[in-house]
């Protein structure tokens, strides 16, 4: 099964969300995924979830490669060799419009975190989140969905 999410309280979200904007306003934003890679394993890298989590990571320091899934799972390659070469290259692996089913699979033979992308975004899309904080509220959610 996928990583879960274990849902942040609203006030423990927003405050981390105040901290990492505050962070940036003064100068010294905060980058604790630097040197982080991190795997997008997605159906459609236009997609405002794939835009939103890449721009989340990147934000906090992670390089973020694009993974499309079409051609990873092609010629028959098996799910669980997909997933050890993941867990060699990433140090975490979000999913958006994959198949259930291969999110599964990928997080059953994965060593590393491999998470939901649109569960992780779900605060960020909430009701009540204006524009201009949706990529505090994104990258909280995210640092949230990697501890």
């Amino acid at each position: 099964m996928p990583t879960s999410v274990l849902p942040l309280s609203a006030t423990a979200l927003d405050r981390s969300a105040d901290e990492l904007a505050q962070a940036t306003q003064r100068g010294a934003p905060h980058r604790p995924l630097v040197g982080m890679r991190l795997g997008l394993f997605c159906g459609d890298e236009r997609s405002e979830t794939v835009r939103c989590l890449r721009e989340a990571a990147q934000a906090l320091g992670a390089q973020v490669t694009m993974l499309d899934p079409a051609r990873a799972l092609e010629e028959g390659a098996a799910l669980d060799e997909i997933a050890r070469l993941l867990g060699h290259l990433y140090a975490a692996v979000a999913c958006e419009g994959v198949p259930a089913a291969v999110m599964r699979g990928l997080a059953m033979a994965a060593a590393v975190p491999v998470l939901d992308a649109r569960a992780v975004l779900a605060p960020a899309s909430g009701r009540g989140t204006g524009a201009a904080r949706r990529p505090w509220i994104a990258q909280a959610a995210l640092l949230a969905a990697l501890r």
